[in-house]
Protein backbone atom coordinates (compact mmCIF):
# COMPACT_ATOMS: atom_id res chain seq x y z
CA UNK A 1 0.00 0.00 0.00
CA UNK A 2 1.37 3.29 -1.03
CA UNK A 3 1.46 6.14 1.69
CA UNK A 4 -0.96 9.11 0.95
CA UNK A 5 -0.28 12.78 1.63
CA UNK A 6 -2.58 15.20 3.59
CA UNK A 7 -1.91 17.41 0.20
CA UNK A 8 -3.19 14.73 -2.39
CA UNK A 9 -6.03 13.97 -0.09
CA UNK A 10 -6.95 17.41 -0.20
CA UNK A 11 -6.55 18.04 -3.70
CA UNK A 12 -8.79 14.50 -4.27
CA UNK A 13 -11.03 16.61 -2.03
CA UNK A 14 -11.18 19.42 -4.22
CA UNK A 15 -11.52 17.63 -7.24
CA UNK A 16 -14.31 15.61 -5.93
CA UNK A 17 -15.76 19.56 -5.10
CA UNK A 18 -15.36 20.31 -8.75
CA UNK A 19 -12.13 22.94 -7.85
CA UNK A 20 -9.17 21.85 -10.50
CA UNK A 21 -5.68 23.44 -10.15
CA UNK A 22 -4.98 22.33 -13.90
CA UNK A 23 -4.20 24.73 -17.12
CA UNK A 24 -7.22 24.71 -19.59
CA UNK A 25 -5.87 25.43 -23.21
CA UNK A 26 -9.77 25.77 -24.96
CA UNK A 27 -12.85 27.35 -24.30
CA UNK A 28 -14.68 23.87 -24.33
CA UNK A 29 -12.14 22.76 -21.29
CA UNK A 30 -13.49 26.31 -19.85
CA UNK A 31 -17.52 25.47 -20.83
CA UNK A 32 -16.93 21.95 -18.63
CA UNK A 33 -15.22 23.19 -15.30
CA UNK A 34 -17.74 26.20 -15.17
CA UNK A 35 -20.72 23.36 -15.49
CA UNK A 36 -19.35 21.62 -12.98
CA UNK A 37 -19.55 24.24 -10.11
CA UNK A 38 -21.77 24.99 -7.86
CA UNK A 39 -23.95 27.47 -8.00
CA UNK A 40 -22.22 29.71 -5.52
CA UNK A 41 -18.53 29.03 -7.08
CA UNK A 42 -20.56 30.24 -10.37
CA UNK A 43 -22.04 33.28 -9.01
CA UNK A 44 -18.31 34.10 -7.73
CA UNK A 45 -17.12 33.37 -11.16
CA UNK A 46 -19.31 35.83 -12.52
CA UNK A 47 -18.78 38.31 -10.08
CA UNK A 48 -14.90 38.16 -10.57
CA UNK A 49 -15.17 38.49 -14.56
CA UNK A 50 -17.01 41.00 -14.15
CA UNK A 51 -14.49 42.89 -11.69
CA UNK A 52 -11.77 41.85 -14.15
CA UNK A 53 -13.40 44.75 -16.56
CA UNK A 54 -11.59 47.47 -16.34
CA UNK A 55 -13.24 49.90 -18.72
CA UNK A 56 -16.70 50.79 -17.25
CA UNK A 57 -19.24 50.93 -20.17
CA UNK A 58 -19.47 55.08 -18.99
CA UNK A 59 -23.33 55.17 -20.51
CA UNK A 60 -24.48 52.50 -18.50
CA UNK A 61 -23.19 53.59 -15.45
CA UNK A 62 -24.11 57.31 -15.62
CA UNK A 63 -27.65 55.49 -16.42
CA UNK A 64 -27.67 53.65 -13.12
CA UNK A 65 -26.62 56.72 -11.34
CA UNK A 66 -29.08 58.58 -13.06
CA UNK A 67 -32.20 55.94 -12.02
CA UNK A 68 -30.59 55.68 -8.28
CA UNK A 69 -30.77 59.75 -8.30
CA UNK A 70 -34.54 59.81 -8.84
CA UNK A 71 -35.04 56.66 -6.42
CA UNK A 72 -33.58 58.88 -3.81
CA UNK A 73 -35.30 62.04 -5.24
CA UNK A 74 -38.96 59.79 -4.79
CA UNK A 75 -38.31 58.72 -1.35
CA UNK A 76 -37.65 54.86 -2.53
CA UNK A 77 -34.97 54.25 -0.24
CA UNK A 78 -34.20 52.33 2.53
CA UNK A 79 -32.10 52.37 5.79
CA UNK A 80 -28.91 51.00 6.16
CA UNK A 81 -29.99 48.67 8.79
CA UNK A 82 -33.05 47.60 7.19
CA UNK A 83 -31.04 46.62 4.05
CA UNK A 84 -28.54 44.93 6.05
CA UNK A 85 -31.17 42.49 7.44
CA UNK A 86 -32.47 42.18 4.08
CA UNK A 87 -29.12 41.12 2.24
CA UNK A 88 -29.39 37.47 3.66
CA UNK A 89 -33.13 36.72 2.21
CA UNK A 90 -31.65 37.87 -0.78
CA UNK A 91 -28.43 35.46 -0.90
CA UNK A 92 -29.57 32.46 0.27
CA UNK A 93 -30.69 29.55 -1.57
CA UNK A 94 -34.31 29.40 -2.06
Amino acid sequence: MTAVSSDTRNVERACRGCYVEKEMSTLQEIKSAIANLSPHDKALLTAELFAMNAEPDSAALEAALERGLKDVEAGRVRPVEEVKTMLPRWTSKS
